[in-house]
């Protein structure tokens, strides 16, 4: 079949010859992606770039122009084509990611709860809570932050309900008096 022009395989491709099209691709399809490498794509790229410029020709394939009896100027025009549109679409992706505002270099949030600030708003908080003992920790975080309630953390951590309760009771006198100490020591009104 190498003695048959493009032109006369591409009647098959009209129609319906899957086979014919394999055909055009096994031609054609090595001197596509060289040409792509040489204009500058690197190898992923002018693989994908090799494929959406055969695309673009099963898409046209109505009004397909051959060079005498050749399929290969129109692929290696439309090639080009292909990879200058991908190239100004980076640099519209680019251009784009360039005006996005950058984010706000405000106090992260985290380092609020972990008392990472630096200004001190958060050490009477934070001096409170280490002083806690493991088991007034955990029953801290249990109800507080868990969702349990008294009597399940208590079970929990293997305390009784009367237990539990007057350790949270104290628990929550200890911090109340840190955090209003460390108001008061910021001069913030509560």
């Amino acid at each position: 079949m190498d003695n048959v022009t493009d032109e006369q395989v591409w009647i098959g491709v009209l129609d319906g010859d899957s086979a014919a099209f394999g055909l055009i691709w096994d031609r054609h399809r090595d001197r596509v992606f060289r040409h792509l490498l040489g204009a500058g794509a690197g190898v992923s790229d002018a693989e994908e770039l090799a494929a959406v410029a055969f695309l673009e020709l099963w898409r046209r394939r109505g009004s397909i122009r051959f060079v005498d009896g050749s399929l290969l100027p129109w692929l290696l025009v439309t090639a080009s084509n292909v990879a200058r549109n991908a190239r100004r679409s980076r640099g519209r992706y680019q251009t784009f990611l360039a005006r996005l505002p950058r984010p706000d270099q405000g106090i992260d949030t985290a380092d609020v709860v972990l008392g990472r600030t630096g200004d001190g708003r958060n050490d009477g908080l934070v001096q409170a809570m280490k002083s806690l003992g493991q088991v007034d920790r955990r029953l801290l975080m249990l109800t507080a932050v868990e969702g349990f309630t008294i009597g399940e953390a208590s079970q929990v951590l293997g305390l009784s309900d009367a237990a539990g309760k007057m350790r949270l009771s104290r628990l929550r006198r200890r911090l109340r008096t840190s955090i209003g100490a460390q108001v008061a020591a910021n001069g913030e009104q509560t």
